[in-house]
């Protein structure tokens, strides 16, 4: 099969599965919305943040066919319209950027082109910034990773939340607060650190077979706390595999 095929065969493809995702996905949403278990963590979300980076692989695409991939991958997150386009370049690198500001998200895709070899490396990029419930946002996660899974694409998926509560969260129920936090990621604890008032805990979760070692551990998430003591609030981070802001 030609490169060029490939991607006419993969566009085709992406676009067939997309509308049966999106309906499943619609009905999974729907019966989510009676889970109340985790309202507590909704309440004090400020932000989530979905990431996927994976290679495409090595071969000429042209402007007009990065952009019908950029439509099919949206759609496949049941985008269907209200994008735009852009274009970006570097030294060593061009990149097609579909952006969509939503209600409750904003979603950049990128095809990424690294110039300087024989053909050129094509990289598929995808970030979605929200402020929608937490079980929202793992189903936006697990959707990012299925998306990389089913084009055949190896890729580094991970997801962020950040919140924020009045008080010393962690002297009046931290321990709480953080097993929930890993029971929503399906993760038991495998170690604790705690330094300087920031409280570090890390764990496994079911939710992904890609891991860290730390401490000749396998971890996969991490949940870091601290408390600021002239705003009177304290701070927690969640990441998955690992939280990559500064804290």
């Amino acid at each position: 099969m030609t490169k060029k095929v490939k991607i006419s065969f993969l566009i085709l493809v992406w676009s067939i599965v997309a509308v049966q995702m999106f309906v499943n996905y619609t009905d999974h949403r729907k019966a989510n919305q009676a889970v109340t278990a985790f309202s507590v963590v909704d309440d004090n979300v400020t932000r989530e943040i979905i990431k996927g980076y994976g290679y495409f692989g090595a071969m000429e695409i042209s402007d007009e066919m990065k952009k019908n991939m950029l439509k099919n991958l949206a759609l496949k997150m049941g985008i269907e319209d209200g994008y735009t386009f852009s274009e970006g370049k570097g030294d060593d690198f061009v990149k097609m950027i579909l952006t969509k500001d939503g209600k409750y998200a904003t979603t950049t895709i990128q095809i990424i082109s690294l110039m300087g070899a024989a053909k050129p490396e094509q990289y598929i990029s995808m970030q979605i910034e929200t402020t929608t419930d937490v079980e929202e946002a793992f189903g936006l996660y697990n959707r990012t990773e299925q998306m990389f899974e089913e084009i055949e694409v190896n890729s580094q998926v991970s997801l962020e939340l950040e919140m924020e509560q009045r008080g010393n969260l962690w002297r009046e129920s931290g321990d709480a607060f953080a097993r929930q936090l890993l029971d929503l990621a399906k993760a038991k604890e495998v170690d604790r650190i705690v330094d300087n008032e920031i409280y570090t805990i890390y764990g496994k979760s079911k939710l992904s077979e890609n891991y860290l070692v730390v401490d000749d551990k396998k971890v996969n998430v991490q949940v870091v706390m601290f408390y600021d003591e002239q705003a009177d609030k304290t701070y927690v981070k969640m990441g998955i595999p690992i939280v990559n802001s500064s804290y």
